[in-house]
C-alpha cells in the first residue's frame, strides 16, 4: 500500500516543485512492487535536522520492513544521517547497510530529487530486506577459509600488500628527508615554514602506508592514524615552552588506504593550523578530535580552545593551500562535506562522508 501527504502544509515548497515530487510518488507502488523494497520520499523541513515522510509504498511481492505506516512521521538526522547528508548536499548514497526492526539487516538507498534549477527538493529513499544475502556472504565466508588453496591466495595477497606500503613508505621517508636537508639551507624564514608544512604532510602520508605495511590489509583505522599523526604534530610543531595536548576519542573506522590518506592529510592541516594560529602567545592549548559512525556515515570533529583557526580558515585568500587542500580531499577523495560548527571557545570543524557508496 501507498500514500501521499498533501504537500500544501510544506510552504517551503513552491508549486513546481509540489508538482515534481507528486510525480515520482505516483510511480513509487510500481517501483516497491519491482525491487521488493520499501519506499520513501522525505522532504527537509524549516525545523533544523528534521525531515517529513511525505510518501511512502510498502511492497506487495515480499513482506515490509515495516508493521506500521511512517508517513508523516518526522525523521531526525542523529537517527539518518545518511538522508540529510543527501538532502543538504544533493549526493546520492548507496549501499548504506542497518538494522531492521526484527534484527535484520537492510539495504538502504538514497537518491536526491532535485527541481528544475537543479536544487534538491527531497530526497527518494530505498529500504530493502538483505538478511539471506548477508547469510550467504558469511557461508561463502567460511566456504572459503575452508579451502587451503584460497588460504594460501590470501597469504600471497597479504604479503603483497606488506611490501608495496613499505615501499612507499621508504619512497615517501626518503622524500622527507631531502625536504629536510633543503630546509636548512635555506635563510628565508617563509620558505623554511613551507618545507616544514610539506615535510609535515609527506609525514602524514608515511605514517598512513607504515600501518598498512604492519596489517598486511589494504585498509585502515583512522581513529589509530589520526593518533599518530597528533602525536607526530605535536612533537614537530610545538614549541619548547608550548604545552599542547590532544585528546582522540571515539569508534575505530576502517577506511580504504585511498580515504584513510585522505583524513590523515586533512587532520595534518587541522592539527598544524591550530597550533599556529589558536594558540598564539600562549603556552597551553588543547584540541579534542571525535570520531563517529552511524549507518556508514563518518564524521570526524575537531575542536580546540584557542581563538585562531577559525580565523585562519575563513578568512584565508584563495590562495590558502591549507584550505584548498582541505576543501578538495574533503569533496574529491571523501565525496564529503567539510564544515565550520558554532562553538562558545575556540574553533569547531566537522568532516563527514560516507564510508562506501558514495557517488559524485
Amino acid at each position: 500500500m501507498n500514500g501521499v501527504l498533501d504537500l500544501c502544509r510544506l510552504s517551503g515548497l513552491s508549486n513546481e516543485q509540489r508538482k515534481i515530487i507528486l510525480s515520482v510518488a505516483q510511480n513509487l507502488q510500481l517501483i516497491a512492487d519491482i525491487s521488493q523494497a520499501d519506499l520513501f520520499i522525505d522532504c527537509l523541513l524549516e525545523e533544523e535536522n528534521a525531515a517529513l515522510i511525505v510518501a511512502e509504498a510498502k511492497p506487495a511481492t515480499t513482506p515490509s520492513l515495516y508493521q506500521k505506516s511512517l508517513l508523516g512521521q518526522i525523521a531526525y538526522e542523529d537517527m539518518e544521517p545518511g538522508v540529510f547528508f543527501s538532502l543538504k548536499t544533493g549526493k546520492p548514497i548507496s549501499g548504506s547497510r542497518g538494522i531492521t526492526e526484527e534484527s535484520g539487516v537492510m539495504q538502504q538507498d538514497i537518491v536526491p530529487i532535485k527541481d528544475s534549477a537543479g536544487e534538491t527538493i527531497a530526497v527518494l529513499i530505498k529500504e530493502k530486506d538483505i538478511s539471506r544475502e548477508v547469510q550467504q556472504e558469511k557461508n561463502l565466508g567460511k566456504l572459503m577459509k575452508t579451502t587451503e588453496a584460497i588460504e594460501k591466495q590470501d597469504v600471497i595477497k597479504s604479503i603483497i600488500v606488506q611490501e608495496m606500503h613499505h615501499r612507499v613508505k621508504n619512497n615517501l621517508q626518503v622524500i622527507s628527508s631531502l625536504l629536510r636537508l633543503q630546509k636548512r639551507r635555506t635563510t628565508s624564514e617563509e620558505v623554511a615554514n613551507v618545507f616544514q608544512d610539506s615535510i609535515s604532510r609527506i609525514s602524514s602520508m608515511a605514517l598512513v602506508h607504515d600501518y598498512l605495511a604492519q596489517s598486511g590489509i589494504d585498509e585502515a583505522d583512522v581513529k589509530t592514524l589520526i593518533k599518530q599523526v597528533a602525536s607526530l604534530l605535536v612533537t614537530s610543531s610545538t614549541t619548547p615552552d608550548q604545552k599542547v595536548i590532544v585528546s582522540v576519542e571515539g569508534e575505530s573506522v576502517f577506511c580504504p588506504s585511498d580515504k584513510a590518506t585522505a583524513v590523515a592529510l586533512i587532520v595534518n592541516e587541522l592539527i598544524q593550523n591550530s597550533i599556529k594560529h589558536a594558540f598564539l602567545s600562549r603556552e597551553e592549548g588543547q584540541i579534542d578530535i571525535t570520531v563517529t559512525l552511524r549507518k556508514q556515515m563518518v564524521t570526524i570533529i575537531v575542536m580546540d580552545n584557542g581563538c585562531g583557526i577559525g580565523d585562519s580558515f575563513s578568512h584565508s585568500e584563495p590562495s590558502s593551500l591549507g584550505l584548498q587542500l582541505v576543501e578538495m580531499l574533503v569533496e574529491e577523495k571523501l565525496q564529503g562535506v567539510f564544515a565550520f560548527l558554532h562553538s562558545e571557545e575556540g574553533t569547531k570543524v566537522s568532516i563527514t562522508f560516507p564510508l562506501i557508496g558514495s557517488q559524485v
